[in-house]
């Protein structure tokens, strides 16, 4: 789909204008992908999950809502290796412990600032980044002590 070799985002958000802001804050640095709700989400989660490096979930979706494509990506584990920030108008208590419940790594309120969405993006990309190497080295060393 790609050839840039660029790290790929998934931008939820069921309103246009919400994914066109953030698509232009993100594209020069990461490939962008584009779903309009929770089914979408899900269905491009089924064939590219291995190429996503964040996603930007919106709560307040017609259809499946963001906290459907949570659950979801918990039951097919995908919660593991894909982190995301919610984007969402709805701030209440209850939105937000629940996002955090369903493994959510960051929440950000709209309307929000660009230079934090960025940089929270890029931190939690190299997070996940050294996670994954760590954890590959340790499984290595384990394959090594066992040989």
């Amino acid at each position: 789909m790609f050839e840039s070799g660029k790290q790929k985002i998934l931008i939820v958000d069921d309103s246009e204008m919400n994914r066109y802001i953030l698509a232009q804050m993100l594209q020069s640095d990461y490939d962008i992908l584009e779903a309009v709700d929770g089914e979408s989400a899900v269905e491009t989660l089924r064939s590219h999950a291995d190429e996503i490096s964040v996603i930007l979930l919106d709560i307040i979706m017609p259809g499946m809502d963001g906290f459907g494509v949570l659950e979801i990506m918990n039951r097919e584990g995908w919660i593991e290796d894909i982190p995301v920030i919610i984007i969402s108008s709805d701030r209440s208590p209850v939105a937000i412990e629940r996002a955090y419940e369903l493994r959510a790594v960051d929440f950000i309120n709209r309307p929000f600032d660009a230079s934090i969405v960025r940089h929270r993006v890029v931190n939690t990309i190299l997070f996940y980044a050294k996670q994954k190497k760590l954890v590959s080295l340790v499984e290595r060393q384990g394959f090594e002590k066992e040989r």
